[in-house]
């Protein structure tokens, strides 16, 4: 069978499935002080959510003026998501989080050319920091290094169901259930310098990744979901247990 009409069948599928859910969950919101203000300034902005929880992202921007671009690898995984995203009505930027930022005056190809294009027209680029591959919740320099080039602001985007289905994969990827509630938590803004030197990119990496990591367990622990902790930090605990 082909592979391409495979994917489109489960793309048709998981649109209506996930309508269901958006539809049937009683959602809670954290943080319109940060999301509503860039809503109403129209301007561009950096969005950073957990791999794990990418499949809930678009619940976020019913309101939203900014149409959000997802980032997607160039992975054969990432093939899929791509195919999903379209169908969901999202538009796509295939790249990925480990390649290598070019300078400001060599950056002319691939997708942080388009990722910057999306910015400077007033739209949201939406990024994954620890996919495709992980480690689980540990914040790549991708989000800070675009920021810095763009001089666009990043917020963190954390999602939580209580009705799910948690997966034992590299990032304990959750699958949301309908009839359930749910909640959502914006932080930041954070921005970053032009001029920015290595070790306060690598400060805001952490700021950052502290930010997402909080908002995320918060909504895990408010929906009474069990809380995902980044693999450093899950393997610890499981050693000392």
């Amino acid at each position: 069978m082909n592979l391409k009409f495979v994917q489109v069948i489960l793309a048709l599928l998981l649109r209506g499935y996930m309508g269901l859910v958006r539809r049937t969950t009683r959602w809670q919101v954290e943080g319109l002080d940060v999301s509503v203000p860039l809503q109403e300034s129209g301007v561009g902005f950096i969005a950073c959510i957990w791999h794990s929880r990418f499949l809930m992202a678009n619940a976020g921007w019913t309101k939203m003026v900014q149409k959000p671009h997802f980032l997607i690898s160039k992975s054969r995984d990432g093939d899929l998501v791509a195919t999903i995203g379209k169908f969901f009505g999202i538009q796509v930027i295939r790249g990925s989080r480990r390649a290598k930022y070019k300078d400001k005056n060599k950056r002319g190809a691939g997708a942080l050319r388009d990722m910057i294009d999306v910015i400077n027209k007033g739209d949201c680029v939406v990024m994954t920091p620890d996919g495709p591959r992980g480690p689980r919740m540990i914040m790549g320099e991708g989000p800070i290094r675009l920021a810095k080039l763009s001089g666009a602001p990043i917020i963190a985007y954390a999602v939580s169901v209580s009705n799910n289905k948690l997966f034992n994969s590299w990032d304990r990827f959750m699958f949301p259930l309908p009839f359930g509630r749910g909640k959502m938590i914006f932080a930041g803004p954070l921005r970053v310098d032009k001029d920015a030197s290595n070790s306060e990119i690598e400060l805001a990496r952490k700021k950052l990744e502290d930010m997402l990591n909080q908002a995320s367990q918060k909504c895990d622990r408010d929906m009474g979901s069990e809380v995902i902790l980044p693999e450093c930090k899950a393997e610890a605990k499981g050693q000392k247990s």
